[in-house]
């Protein structure tokens, strides 16, 4: 069996560069599903590498594949280009784009054919677009706005940056499937994980895979640093492109929320400083790319997940940001806790959070939590029921004929009912779960690892306590009922999202209220 080296490359002695094989790159070696190009566009590859290629025999070759014909032609006929009348020869289109956006296109469009794929897969193949494209996109901007020459070239090497995940993920699923585990739910950079994981990142194997395809070293070069490792020892004839699409990949990662708005200031500085560009420049070029991104994905045909818009991601770095200098006040006054005043100081900044916090959380008629904290709370601890195996049980309740209560007594009696109510479901619940006003006369409750397992019992626990509690109202003692559905998510079953498990607890109340009202409903 051959071993490989670090960059990929095989070794005669049958030993890697630390003597130790290393699996992954073993099994890309022997794969019979490594992703390549179809055989018309290396063809026309390999023709653009003279200087001087006939027009009428790069016409042909691109006439032998009339898909490849089609997607050219469509593109010259593009809002992109904006042609006054329609182009309908491929002598004509090629004339038209110019040897090198051919190229580019060629080669883009093989790209996508050789990645595309029609069976169900776990992969996020509109997530790998989304980000592939967007780093493609960003690339040609700042080229434009810093080298033009390098615009096309810098396209292509965005497009290809993550090919070595789509490489791990076909050819080594096993090896690559607890990486992409870890990214999702880690919050580490994928390139830290796959080092530690595997010893070798996508960056290195898309590289490797690029030299097999035979492409030029730029490409291959921008595409192997494009998260900077190594970008600094590269020659100086492919380290320009090669940190167009390094800043390109960093703009892309808080674009497609692989890291926090909060990053966004540090990845502006360090494009300032690495090209050289004006505020003013960078700014254009982050304010075109959610457009010129839809319009890349449509006319390549694939499916790209949504990102972010330049000034919603402008605003939460801004909200961030405040919210990073609330937390710097409150460690800087709690530093100098020694002297009175710095004490005062302490407190009042941290009863103001605690308020914002509470107010923001709170539901006001109630005193319980709200919709909002509702929805955070069961959104976390699904989330964490995935990393511990254990069950999460959420009842929703429906206060029985509370209208009439309303239309008997008038609206402050229905408001004395939900406070009573909520104080009831507080006072059962206790410290075994999580209760909040889920809206108008509806509550809910979240019960995890042992209590929810005894779901049944806790709904039915509320449910004789509120019928038990009088509403006193004026001189009136108001009878309360409730009707209440019980769903859980068992620890086999706790890759239910949060609107799931409420669509199914409330499933149950509706069968609850239309049996008769005042019981609970379980699965």
């Amino acid at each position: 069996m051959r071993t490989f080296d670090a960059s990929g490359e095989a070794r005669a002695d049958g030993l890697s560069a630390n003597d130790a094989p290393i699996p992954i790159l073993e099994r890309l070696a022997v794969a019979s599903n490594v992703p390549s190009l179809p055989s018309v566009p290396v063809e026309i590859l390999q023709m653009m590498r003279a200087d001087d290629v006939p027009l009428d025999a790069l016409v042909a070759v691109i006439q032998k594949d009339p898909a490849l014909a089609a997607k050219l032609l469509r593109t010259v006929n593009s809002a992109m280009f904006g042609r006054p009348r329609t182009v309908t020869s491929i002598r004509q289109a090629v004339v038209t784009l110019g040897l090198r956006a051919v190229k580019v296109m060629v080669l883009s469009f093989a790209l996508v054919d050789a990645l595309q794929t029609k069976d169900p897969s776990e992969f996020d193949y509109a997530g790998y677009w989304r980000r592939s494209i967007t780093t493609a996109t960003a690339a040609q901007l700042l080229a434009r706005a810093k080298t033009a020459s390098l615009a096309d070239e810098a396209f292509v090497a965005g497009l290809l940056t993550d090919i070595g995940i789509i490489t791990a993920w076909r050819c080594a699923v096993d090896l690559y499937r607890p990486v992409l585990s870890a990214f999702l739910y880690g919050g580490r950079p994928i390139q830290d994980i796959e080092k530690e994981e595997l010893g070798i990142t996508h960056a290195e194997i898309g590289g490797s895979l690029l030299r097999q395809w035979n492409l030029p070293a730029s490409l291959c070069d921008a595409v192997g640093a494009h998260h900077g490792q190594g970008l600094a020892d590269l020659p100086e004839s492919t380290k320009a492109l090669a940190t167009l699409v390094y800043c390109a990949a960093r703009v892309a990662s808080v674009f497609c929320n692989d890291v926090p708005a909060s990053e966004l200031g540090t990845i502006r500085a360090e494009c300032l400083t690495c090209l050289g560009l004006t505020d003013k420049a960078l700014d254009e070029v982050l304010t075109q790319l959610d457009t010129q991104v839809r319009e890349v994905a449509s006319l390549l045909s694939v499916q790209s997940a949504e990102i972010v818009d330049y000034q919603r991601l402008q605003a939460e770095a801004a909200i961030r940001l405040t919210e990073l200098t609330l937390q710097g006040e409150v460690d800087r006054a709690t530093s100098l806790r020694r002297a009175e005043l710095a004490q005062e100081e302490v407190g009042r900044l941290q009863g103001e959070k605690r308020a914002i916090l509470e107010v923001a959380s709170t539901d006001g008629l109630t005193g319980i939590a709200n919709r909002a904290a509702f929805d955070q709370r069961l959104h976390e601890k699904l989330n964490g029921a995935k990393e511990s195996g254990h069950a999460v049980g959420l009842v929703l309740l429906d206060v029985d004929y509370f209208k009439r209560f309303n239309d008997a007594h008038g609206h402050q009696a229905g408001d004395q009912v939900l406070r009573e109510v909520a104080a009831c479901l507080r006072t059962t619940v206790g410290g075994l779960g999580f209760v909040a006003r889920y809206g108008g006369e509806e509550f809910a409750a979240i019960f995890v690892g042992e209590p929810a397992q005894r779901l049944g019992h806790w709904a039915e626990q509320i449910r004789q306590a509120i019928e038990r509690h009088g509403v006193r109202h004026g001189n009136t003692t108001l009878h309360v009922t409730a009707s209440l559905g019980a769903a859980c998510a068992c620890p086999a079953s706790v890759d239910l999202t949060p609107e799931e498990l409420v669509e199914r607890a409330d499933r149950l109340l509706y069968r609850a209220k239309h049996a008769g009202r005042n019981r609970v409903m379980t699965e």
